[in-house]
């Protein structure tokens, strides 16, 4: 008997497949999809759980093939998935050194360890233990910036961006602000110099050219409605050939009564190390004693530590933001205070082997070597330690700070038969810890140069779960 083109046989074969589905409360208690609770919590567990059952049952009521025993192992696999978003450990095989889809400047073990120790509990976040009252959020870690940077004070905010838009609407909230054309950036995500200053109340005025912009363009785009001389650092981008741009100093000789200097130095550079290369970034101090009345930058990119947005300067300046109601919404938390005052410190006592982010930039290819040399005697495959070729390859700092500085690198181009580079680069990036690579010249290469000491072990095992793979489908 026939029932809507279905035999009944078939009809009872499917109803009995439906029967048969677990519950959702059952997969749950599956040991192989409980452990995700930890990982990412039940709720999303128990959701990749009926994802997959609904697509099963809806298998089955068309009629086509059903597999029950392949329920958990596509649970576990969303759950894989799902895993991936999480912030989590991320091994930076790219060469790109400041890192901002990877967190920009890593942060050092030594420092999360007194972090743990210190801030676990409560901490003297508003609270001055000296004079046993209420006390000034940042406070220790603003002396140190006012230090290292030759400044009168100095301001903590969320992020550069915010640094921009606060000193904006401080200061040229319905006035104008003059900046050269060749300095009107946009950084990462989208977002663009002048957009910031609309949303802040200030009205732009551009001046010069995007190549040429001179001392007397400035001077003659001054009206009674400027409020301030705004200046950034091409610290994303460069300019070659027939440019021209006029110096801080020069800059500084246009403020007057009503117009303030402002210098947006982005990297953060607090340290003068002619172990650098010859073109490093200036440092703040350096800016600070050309003129301008506030300098902000970045707490992320040179200087080694968290996001943050610093500002020093003129004393009274810092001042009136300090007070500006904005600074509720921009200030920072306490994590962001303590990282920042542990790397400021190994900057006053001239350690800079001792912040992550300089040690990486110190290395030369001899270590980078000895790294990936410690990397292929964990490969556990002779045959898969084959489809590995060392190769040399060009680091950057990256996260907007020194373009176009390259450094020497080394790395490994990996190369398994029948996988792609594209495969290979996906495969590896959903590993257990996952691993960033790059694709170049059609082939995938890990970079070692920003891969930590401490990541090589699970980078190796990354790759052996690759190779372990594709020989066991041979």
């Amino acid at each position: 008997m026939m029932m809507g083109g279905v035999s009944k046989n078939e009809m009872e074969d499917r109803n009995q497949i439906l029967r048969n589905i677990p519950q959702v409360e059952k997969l749950l208690q599956a040991e192989e999809i409980s452990r995700f609770f930890g990982e990412i919590g039940r709720s999303a567990v128990a959701g990749a759980v009926r994802d997959v059952l609904a697509e099963t049952r809806s298998r089955a009521e068309k009629g086509e093939p059903v597999d029950l025993d392949a329920i958990i192992p596509a649970v576990v696999a969303r759950c894989r998935m799902k895993r991936r978003d999480k912030l989590q450990r991320v091994i930076n095989g790219t060469g790109v050194i400041i890192h901002t889809n990877l967190g920009r400047s890593p942060i050092g073990a030594d420092i999360l360890k007194k972090l743990a120790s210190d801030c676990s509990g409560y901490c003297n976040l508003e609270y001055d233990l000296a004079e046993l009252k209420r006390g000034r959020r940042g406070g220790f870690a603003e002396e140190l910036l006012r230090g290292l940077a030759g400044a009168d004070d100095a301001l903590i905010v969320n992020n550069n961006a915010s640094s921009v838009f606060l000193i904006l609407n401080e200061f040229a909230r319905g006035r104008e602000v003059i900046v050269s054309r060749g300095e009107l950036v946009q950084i990462g995500g989208g977002f663009r110099l002048p957009d910031i200053m609309r949303e802040s109340g200030a009205f732009l005025v551009e001046t010069g050219t995007t190549n040429i912009t001179t001392v007397d363009d400035y001077r003659r785009a001054i009206s009674v409605n400027t409020s301030m001389i705004f200046s950034c650092h091409r610290s994303n981008f460069t300019m070659e050939g027939f440019t021209e741009s006029p110096s801080l100093r020069d800059l500084a000789s246009l403020k007057g009564e009503g117009i303030i200097f402002v210098r947006d130095l982005g990297s953060g550079n607090l340290t003068p190390d002619r172990r650098y290369a010859p073109n490093f970034e200036p440092t703040v101090r350096s800016e600070i004693e050309q003129g301008p009345d506030l300098v902000c930058f970045s707490g992320d990119k040179l200087l080694g530590g968290c996001q943050a947005g610093i500002i020093v300067g003129d004393k009274d300046l810092v001042g009136r933001l300090r007070k500006n109601p904005l600074m509720r919404m921009l200030r920072v938390d306490k994590i962001t205070y303590y990282i920042l005052q542990e790397t400021l410190v190994r900057h006053v006592n001239g350690e800079d082997d001792a912040i992550a982010l300089r040690r990486i930039m110190r290395q030369d290819t001899k270590s980078i070597g000895a790294r990936i040399n410690r990397f292929l005697r964990l490969i556990e495959d002779p045959e898969g330690r084959k489809m590995l070729k060392k190769t040399a390859t060009v680091g950057t700092i990256g996260g907007g700070a020194m373009p176009g500085f390259r450094m020497e690198s080394l790395g490994l181009q990996v190369d398994i038969p029948g996988m792609g580079a594209d495969a290979i680069y996906e495969a590896l990036a959903g590993a257990e810890v996952p691993l960033i690579g790059v694709i170049a010249d059609g082939r995938f290469t890990i970079d070692f140069s920003a891969i930590l000491d401490d990541d090589v072990a699970a980078a190796a095992t990354a790759v052996n779960g690759l190779i372990a793979v594709h020989r066991g489908g041979r």
